[in-house]
């Protein structure tokens, strides 16, 4: 069969119809396509849809590259106009935002590799679970393909809810580190000088983030670090600007090697803009202490205005620290029990007869004490509200409230008895 050939009458003649014909189908084309481009633009960008798209009609049909071109060109442009009706303006990312989502996309990994190589915990469990396996079933490889067949589907089966924490703990980790360095950016802009470490403060703090709660730091410190992590391609410098704390900071905050959460895995704190409000005149005067290097040294570190922020923390404090599940309930029962206990003993010292009426004095005395010391004894840190005679007894490591009563002696002989291994004053 000859090859058909067209004339140059043909060509031009093909050239009208189409230029008759196309306007009409990119009119229906702009139709159909309006309302699926006015939604799209909120979840997907251009040039996936177009490329969807595309795919979709060369299913039905073969199209040339001039006329896929065309194609593109008229689907572009209906897409920036439905754009500019439905959404009439327009943004774009500074290098400071690629900079941050490219940072985002790593984040993952980041803690992937952190979390996997240096977790002593999962890789000891892994261990103790090979171990045990050895000494019940004996080496699987001495087995044949049966035995390592079997090893693998049990190790599989162990390391799987393992494996599935530990990918939670990623995530959560990572996106409070994204919350809290969008809280950072904001600050920046709203030209915040300072912000302030907060922790959860229940019962699942741990002493290293209660040792960094109500801490203030410079912004534009935190930000020129952040800045440095986020345009870095060094996974080395990453590391060292951004450590993991693995014991309680009780130095300077200056001097603190991590500026903003998390500090470890799975942290819960966040940062707060720290406003100018008049500082309460704390000071922090030796009491008793039998380790001249340890309380009073920890606490002149701080400057005022963390001190008094460590005293507002016992705002917070509760005699019932409650959650669910496993421990937490027995937990819960054992504080309830402890609050009962108290109030029968000391409630006629009130002369009171009702529960919350004794929660109420305790809340009142932390709220407005007369004096506030700190004591150390056996590695805890309790903090001794005092407001006339009525003292209230606070776990710093906790904030929960561990006891409340009228002094039935001075003040000052109360404290010498009290057997401590170190006693500072601080309002």
């Amino acid at each position: 069969m000859a090859e058909f050939e067209w004339d140059k009458e043909g060509s031009e003649s093909v050239e009208k119809l189409s230029q008759k014909i196309l306007p009409s189908l990119f009119k229906r084309l702009n139709a159909a396509l309006s309302e699926v481009f006015a939604k799209a633009k909120f979840f997907i960008d251009f040039q996936t849809l177009s490329r969807y798209l595309l795919l979709a009609l060369e299913e039905k049909m073969n199209l040339p590259d001039e006329v896929k071109a065309e194609l593109l060109k008229e689907l572009e442009f209906i897409y920036k106009k439905t754009q500019a009706e439905t959404l009439p303006y327009s943004f774009k990312f500074e290098m400071k935002d690629e900079r941050a989502v490219n940072y985002a996309l790593k984040l993952h990994d980041f803690y992937l590799g952190k979390f996997f190589q240096g977790d002593r915990q999962i890789r000891l469990r892994a261990l103790n679970w090979m171990s045990k396996y050895y000494l019940k079933k004996g080496n699987p490889i001495g087995k044949g393909q049966k035995g390592i067949k079997e090893f693998l589907n049990e190790f599989r089966d162990y390391i799987k809810p393992q494996t599935e924490w530990k990918v939670r703990q990623i995530i959560d980790t990572s996106v409070n580190y994204l919350r809290n360095s969008a809280r950072l950016r904001a600050m920046e802009k709203a030209r915040i000088m300072l912000y302030r470490w907060d922790a959860v403060g229940d019962r699942l703090t741990c002493k290293v983030c209660r040792s960094l709660d109500g801490r203030v730091f410079k912004t534009a410190e935190a930000v020129r670090i952040l800045d440095t992590i986020e345009a870095s391609e060094d996974p080395a410098l990453v590391r060292e600007l951004k450590p993991f704390l693995n014991k309680p900071w009780y130095g300077a905050t200056s001097a603190c090697p991590i500026k903003m959460p998390p500090c470890h895995p799975h942290c819960r704190c966040r940062i707060a803009a720290e406003t100018e409000e008049v500082t309460l005149p704390t000071t922090v005067e030796p009491v008793l202490t039998r380790n001249p290097a340890g309380l009073q040294e920890e606490y002149m570190s701080l400057t005022p205005k963390e001190r008094e922020n460590r005293i507002k923390a016992h705002l917070g404090a509760d005699w019932i620290r409650a959650n669910s599940g496993g421990k937490g309930v027995n937990a819960y029962k054992k504080d309830k029990s402890s609050l009962q206990r108290h109030f029968l003993k000391h409630k006629d010292e009130f002369g009171i007869d009702n529960l919350r009426e004794y929660q109420k004095i305790s809340y009142e005395v932390i709220k407005h004490p007369d004096e506030v010391f700190v004591e150390r004894t056996k590695g805890e840190t309790y903090f001794i509200f005092k407001k006339e005679d009525t003292v209230v007894i606070s776990s710093d490591d906790a904030l929960k409230i561990k006891s409340c009563y009228k002094l039935n002696k001075p003040f000052n002989t109360w404290l010498k008895e009290r057997v401590r291994d170190e006693l500072i004053k601080l309002v």
